[in-house]
């Protein structure tokens, strides 16, 4: 194919101009695989035009248009060789939160984002979250909560098992039904300032216990995963899409009109760091650094499927 020979040899004007629509799926500690590959992409100068993020892939997408994947990594790095353990039991008695995760989210989030940027950003952005409901009355509302979050996580490790077996999953939309949760998508308008842009990553990315449940004034969210792993719908029909993702089962359910025109992107094997293991540095450097692996490995079937319209 000719735009595949002008890329080998180094046609880097054409390659500058070529836009892409990019997801990242959710996944905790696993989505520093994402970064990996976002950071390649953006290296080879590919113009990102629109992103998605769900929970921790929101995170990860908005890392990328900071360009700020390397001092992200090191920064998260550095933070899980300080940290011994992903529960503290005598916290409990201390009156404090046992999980340190939603801190060391949080000040990673502050470090390698540059929400500045992002808030000017001409990058359609999209983060996708899951209004729970509002807030009207304090004790029944605290009462729904205690019901929700163990019934919400337990939907989602058993349709989850399910899925791994090719077995049809309906938990978690059953209580989405039963629940009324929607989905809520944010996007450019939403993020004008640096506390708020923080808040909806927070709301993406909500998994009680460990992540709290999030609120933003009177409205309570839980992690967009719950619905939608890999937030591919909002695009613009005119782009090609790639999408990053770690599990067979995120693309579950996708209709074939949404999965057309994408090239996906996901480790071969199993990834060296668990979805909420906090203490795991070289995991989490090893995810990153396969993304990047993975990303180069595939780097010509990549511009291939950019370039695949022109002859």
């Amino acid at each position: 194919m000719a735009a595949t020979k002008s890329i080998r040899k180094g046609n880097k004007k054409a390659l500058n101009k070529k836009e892409i629509a990019l997801a990242i799926a959710g996944g905790g500690c696993k989505a520093l695989y994402g970064l990996g590959v976002g950071y390649k992409l953006r290296k080879w100068g590919l113009k990102i035009k629109e992103i998605s993020g769900v929970s921790a892939g929101s995170a990860i997408g908005l890392m990328i248009l900071s360009g700020r994947e390397e001092e992200g990594i090191e920064y998260f790095e550095q933070l899980l060789k300080r940290n011994k353990s992903n529960f503290r039991p005598h916290h409990l008695l201390m009156g404090k939160r046992p999980f340190p995760h939603e801190n060391m989210y949080r000040r990673t989030l502050r470090y390698a984002i540059d929400f500045e940027k992002v808030g000017k950003s001409r990058v359609k952005i999209f983060i996708l979250a899951v209004k729970a409901f509002p807030r009207k009355g304090k004790l029944h509302n605290y009462w729904k909560k205690l019901l929700l979050i163990p019934k919400t996580m337990r939907a989602v490790l058993l349709d989850d098992k399910d899925k791994e077996k090719g077995l049809p999953a309906h938990r978690v939309n059953q209580i989405v039904n039963d629940w009324n949760l929607k989905e809520v998508i944010f996007t450019n308008k939403d993020f004008q300032y640096p506390a708020i842009t923080e808040q909806i990553i927070m709301n993406s990315s909500s998994i009680p216990p460990v992540l709290s449940f999030q609120r933003i004034n009177e409205e309570y969210y839980l992690d967009g995963g719950l619905t939608n792993n890999l937030l591919l719908e909002p695009f613009s029909n005119t782009l090609k899409k790639i999408g990053i993702y770690y599990e067979d089962t995120t693309l579950y359910g996708k209709s074939q009109e949404t999965l057309k025109n994408t090239y996906f992107i996901k480790p071969e094997g199993k990834l060296p760091i668990h979805t909420f293991d906090y203490t795991n540095a070289i995991g989490a450097r090893e995810a990153y650094e396969l993304g990047k692996k993975d990303a180069e490995e595939q780097k010509e079937k990549i511009f291939s499927f950019l370039y695949s319209d022109y002859e």
